[in-house]
Formats: C-alpha cells, sequence, structure tokens
C-alpha cells in the first residue's frame, strides 16, 4: 500500500441499521461482519469518492485501519484490474440496482432449517418441519389475512360458476389467448366476472383447506398465503363502480369505494391509458406479515415473484377461456393505488395490475 494508491469504497459494501445497532456485509466476498471497527465505517465514507490513501492520511485515518479495510473488501482499487471485477460491482450501483444486489447475493448459498442431503428419512423430516412451525407458533399466531371494513358500503355475494366446481382450464384456453391493449365499451355479463374470480383462485382455496385439520405442517404450504385479490369494476352487469376486495373462500365481493374513476386507476399504473372500457382491473396485493411469519430471510421474496407470474397467467387462462381479452403490468405506483384500494400502507402493497375485458373490434 503506497500513499498514491487510489482506493474506493466497494460498490457493494453494505451498512444498515437494525434493532441493536448495525449490519454490515461485504457482498463481493458474502461475508456478513460479526464487527466492524469505528475507524472502518469512517473509512467506508471517506472513499464514497475515489481518493488516494495520500489524501486519507491528511484527513487524519490512520494507515493501519485503511490496510484492515482494504483485506476486509470494504475498500477496492478504483481503477479496475483485468477481471474486471470492480467494473461488474459498479454495475448494480450505476444503474441504481443495489438494492436488487444485496437481495441476490445476501441469500446466496443459504443454508435450509432443514437438512437437504438424502440420509435422513422423510419422517424425520416431516417432524423437524412440524417442529419448526410449532415454535414459530409459540412465538406469535398464524397473521390472519386482513378483510377490508366495507363500513356502511356492504358486501355482494357472487353467483357460484355452473358446471364442474373449480374445473381446471386446458390448453385450448391459451390457444384463445388475445392480449389487447384496446377495450369495447359493453359491459361483461356478472356470471363471467365471478367464473374468471372464482377459477382463477383455485389453488389459493386449496391451500387454506389443506390448513384446516390444525396440524401445523400444513402452515408450510405457503401458496398465496400473502395473497390478497382486489378489483375495480369497470363495467360489470349488476355491479356498481368501484373498487372491491374479492374473498376467495367465501366468493364475495367487498366494497371499499365506490365511483372509482379511470382516472384514479391510471394514477396507479403510471398513466399507461389502455384500461378503458367494460370489464374490471385485478390487483394482485400482498400481505407482508403473512409471507414474513413463514419465510424468515429474503430470499422467499423471490418466490413470491414467481408466485405473481403464477397467479397471474391463473386469472389470464380464465379470462381467455371466457372470450375476453387482457393486459398485465408491474408497472404501479403503489402509494397511489394503497390509497385507492384502502390498504394499509404499514403492511400491503399492491405488485401485479391486470386489466381484462371485453375486446374492442378491429377496424377493418
Amino acid at each position: 500500500m503506497s500513499p498514491d494508491d487510489c482506493l474506493i469504497t466497494s460498490p457493494l459494501f453494505f451498512v444498515q441499521p437494525v434493532r441493536n445497532g448495525v449490519v454490515a456485509r461485504d457482498l463481493i466476498g458474502n461475508e456478513r461482519f460479526k464487527t466492524i471497527a469505528p475507524e472502518v465505517l469512517a473509512l467506508s465514507a471517506f472513499f464514497l469518492d475515489a481518493a488516494t490513501v495520500g489524501d486519507a492520511v491528511d484527513a487524519g485515518h490512520e494507515p493501519v485501519a485503511i490496510a484492515a479495510a482494504i483485506e476486509a473488501g470494504v475498500l477496492v482499487a478504483a481503477e479496475d484490474g483485468p477481471d474486471g471485477a470492480l467494473a461488474a460491482a459498479r454495475r448494480w450501483e450505476d444503474h441504481r440496482w443495489s438494492r436488487a444486489a444485496y437481495l441476490l447475493f445476501s441469500q446466496q448459498d443459504l443454508a435450509y432449517t432443514e437438512p437437504t442431503d438424502h440420509r435422513h428419512p422423510h419422517a424425520e423430516l416431516v417432524a423437524l418441519r412440524r417442529d419448526t412451525i410449532r415454535g414459530f407458533l409459540e412465538q406469535q399466531e398464524y397473521p390472519p389475512i386482513r378483510l377490508a371494513d366495507v363500513g356502511n358500503r356492504g358486501v355482494i355475494d357472487l353467483p357460484r360458476p355452473d358446471g364442474t366446481d373449480d374445473a381446471v382450464l386446458n390448453l385450448d384456453a391459451l390457444f384463445r389467448r388475445r392480449s389487447v391493449r384496446g377495450f369495447a365499451e359493453h359491459p361483461i355479463p356478472l356470471s363471467t366476472f365471478a367464473a374468471i374470480l372464482y377459477t382463477a383462485t383455485r389453488n389459493v382455496r386449496i391451500a387454506n383447506q389443506s390448513k384446516l385439520s390444525g396440524d401445523p405442517f400444513y402452515l408450510l404450504n405457503s401458496f398465496y398465503s400473502w395473497l390478497q385479490v382486489y378489483v375495480v369494476v369497470q363495467g360489470v352487469d349488476g355491479v356498481r363502480r368501484g373498487a372491491y376486495q374479492y374473498d376467495p373462500e367465501a366468493h364475495q365481493l367487498r366494497s371499499v369505494a365506490v365511483d372509482t374513476s379511470d382516472a384514479e386507476i391510471l394514477a396507479c399504473i403510471q398513466h399507461q391509458n389502455w384500461i378503458g372500457g367494460g370489464g374490471f382491473c385485478t390487483f394482485f396485493v400482498v400481505q407482508w406479515d403473512r409471507y414474513q411469519w413463514l419465510y424468515r430471510h429474503a430470499r422467499a421474496y423471490v418466490n413470491l415473484l414467481i408466485q405473481l407470474g403464477e397467479i397471474g397467467q391463473e386469472l389470464l387462462q380464465a379470462v381467455y377461456a371466457h372470450g375476453l381479452g387482457a393486459w398485465p403490468t408491474p408497472a404501479l405506483h403503489e402509494s397511489n393505488a394503497a390509497r385507492m384500494l384502502h390498504l394499509d400502507p404499514r403492511g400491503e402493497d399492491a405488485m401485479y395490475f391486470v386489466k381484462a375485458g371485453p375486446p374492442r373490434p378491429r377496424q377493418s
């Protein structure tokens, strides 16, 4: 280390406050520091912009602390080496992906609670899972699904679909797919609207049914445990325009707002002006405490995104099966959606949006 060496704080060094202090982590080496000297933290702030070792010494920093920060990976060479490691690390910061980098790298190679080799019999693993969940329950009850307060607006019982209960849609629905960004003004039948919601949430009811035995093992069935479904009715026969929470178990709409305008919807999806016309808009909402109660590390966030895609596909298949069109987007303005849907901003977020309705006829 010479006075002319130019250093910079690692783009993948993170410090965040926690209940009893701070957590520091170097994601390049994927190392979490149990302790970190105040001198090293001070150096991480000093070298946010590239500077030489001599500059740091002139500012009052000790060479021994600088050497320790380099060894720990907190400080790295400001000029990239032949391996391009600094450029690869900077890519996340330069493109404003630092938080995604923290999520990705801090969860890599994370050990599971249960052993993953093949030396343990199935019964032993089941017992371990059951005991783990029982321990969670002793600390805190499993959070219930939050049902929206309807006030004096009321609840609407929806008609059950005709035919086989919870019928599984076949591939024919995919072949009839109609991804559209233009919708006709006429409303859709109430029976169609109700059948789409009921069919799309089939797996929600299956997962909930498995938990009724009271056996803590089945709380591990996390499939859609986080899910709340909200719809904004724009044109459905017999249903007043407005925002509703859909209850998949009761097959009911719980009114949260009336006469919701297209302008209010547009403010929730970055003003993408293709949502007009009949039909309805669906917001898939995450109730964080239910998912975080079960998963005690952030790697589950990736699984949550996968499940968002799955429930989105199930809704789309139900829409296509009824001859309607749809268009999804994740480009939400979360705060506006929370206000429109009357969500609890401390524990609920809208994360995915689908507009469904009658396709606008193509002009010849």
